[in-house]
C-alpha cells in the first residue's frame, strides 16, 4: 500500500517460501488482515496499521545494518501514501482522515528517534514543496494509481541525496516549513500489498510483504524474522541491486559479499537473523515461528523447489542462533 522512503517497484516472487504469487491461501481460523465485508474506514485502519508496524520494523533493520549493505541511501525515515493511489471507496476516507491532496506526499507513519521525527514530523502532515520546489498535487482523474506518488517520491529521494532539505508542510489550516537532516540506511525499501495470499518477496530494491502475511506474523519480532529474511536477500544481491541516485559509490568494505545464487534461502536465513540480532529484535522466536507457520500452512511444513521444510530451516536457524549467542559471549562482532 505504502512505502518507506521509496517508489514501488514490481518484482518476482523470491521467497521467505509461502506461496507463489498465483496463489490465495486463507488465513488461519478466517483471521485474514482485509475483509471485502469491512466498511471502508475499518479496511483503512486495518491497511494503515500494518503499514506502520511494516515501516516501523524496517526502518530498525535497514539503519541498524547499514555497514553490511553495499547499497545505501539517505532517507527520512517516514511512510508515505497519497489519495490518488487508493480506491474509490477508499480514497474519500483517507482524504478526511490525513488530509490527502490528490498526489502530494502524505505522511502516514514516522519511525521513531529517525530524521522526520526530530523534524517534527507527523502523521497527517502533507508535503507541499522540497527545496523551494512545488510536489505534483496531479488531477486525480484516472484509475487509482501510485505513479504520481512515486514520481514525488523521487523528486524527495533526489533532494535527500544532497541533503539536508528544506520542507514545506501543512498540519491542517497551517503551513509551515522546516528543515530535515537524512540519516543513512541499506537501500531497500518496505511496502504492504494488500492481498489473501501468504506471500513475501524482495528484488533488489524493496521488500514486499501481503497484508495477510503482516497480519499473521501478530508479534513485532516475527514480522522482523520475514522482513530480515527478504532484507537479507538484497543485502546479499541476490538480485540486481537498485540503480544509484547520482553517481555510484564504491562498495564499502564492510559491506557482506554477492551471494551465492544456489544457496540463496538458506543463506538469507541464516544472514536475516544476524540482521534482526544486530537491530534488537529476539531471535529466538525465529524458530518457533516457522514451525507454526509450517503447521498452520502445507506448502511450507514441506519441502518446496528451492526451499527447504519448515522444520529444516527452523533447525538451521536454531543453529544460527546458538553462533550469535556465542559470538555475544566472546564480545565478537555480529557479523554473519
Amino acid at each position: 500500500m505504502t512505502n518507506l522512503n521509496g517508489a514501488a517497484a514490481g518484482a518476482m516472487v523470491i521467497a521467505l517460501g509461502l506461496a507463489a504469487a498465483a496463489c490465495s491461501t486463507p488465513a488461519p481460523g478466517g483471521a485474514t488482515a482485509l475483509s471485502g465485508s469491512q466498511e471502508p474506514a475499518a479496511r483503512l485502519e486495518a491497511l494503515v496499521s500494518l503499514d506502520r508496524r511494516v515501516a516501523a520494523v524496517g526502518y530498525r533493520l535497514t539503519t541498524a545494518n547499514i555497514e553490511l549493505c553495499a547499497s545505501r541511501r539517505d532517507v527520512a525515515g517516514w511512510t508515505l501514501h497519497a489519495a490518488n493511489q487508493y480506491s474509490d471507496a477508499l480514497r474519500p476516507v483517507a482524504e478526511a482522515r490525513f488530509g490527502l491532496d490528490g498526489d502530494r506526499p502524505g505522511i502516514l507513519a514516522v519511525a521513531d528517534d529517525s530524521p522526520a521525527a526530530r523534524a517534527g514530523l507527523a502523521a497527517g502532515d502533507l508535503l507541499i514543496r522540497v527545496n523551494g520546489q512545488n510536489l505534483e498535487r496531479g488531477d486525480g482523474s484516472g484509475p487509482p494509481s501510485h505513479d504520481g506518488l512515486a514520481a514525488n517520491v523521487v523528486r524527495l529521494d533526489l533532494a535527500l541525496a544532497e541533503g539536508p532539505v528544506t520542507l514545506d508542510v501543512r498540519r491542517g489550516d497551517t503551513t509551515r516549513t522546516v528543515t530535515l537532516q537524512p540519516t543513512q540506511a541499506c537501500s531497500s525499501f518496505f511496502q504492504v500489498d494488500p492481498s489473501d495470499e501468504y506471500n513475501a518477496r524482495a528484488d533488489g530494491k524493496g521488500v514486499f510483504i501481503s497484508s495477510t502475511m503482516a497480519a499473521y506474523a501478530a508479534d513485532d519480532d516475527d514480522l522482523a524474522m520475514i522482513l530480515g529474511h527478504e532484507l537479507a536477500h538484497n543485502v546479499l544481491q541476490h538480485r540486481p541491486p537498485p540503480e544509484p541516485l547520482g553517481d555510484p559509490d564504491e562498495i564499502p568494505a564492510t559491506a557482506l559479499p554477492r551471494g551465492n545464487h544456489w544457496t540463496q534461502e538458506r543463506d538469507a536465513d541464516r544472514v536475516g537473523l544476524y540482521l534482526l540480532a544486530r537491530a534488537g529484535f529476539d531471535t529466538d522466536r525465529a524458530p518457533g515461528f516457522l514451525r507454526r507457520f509450517g503447521a498452520d500452512n502445507w506448502r511450507v511444513r514441506y519441502a518446496q523447489i528451492g526451499h527447504a521444510s519448515a522444520e529444516a530451516r527452523a533447525r538451521a536457524l536454531e543453529e544460527a542462533n546458538a553462533e550469535i549467542a556465542a559470538k555475544r559471549a566472546a564480545g565478537q562482532p555480529l557479523r554473519p
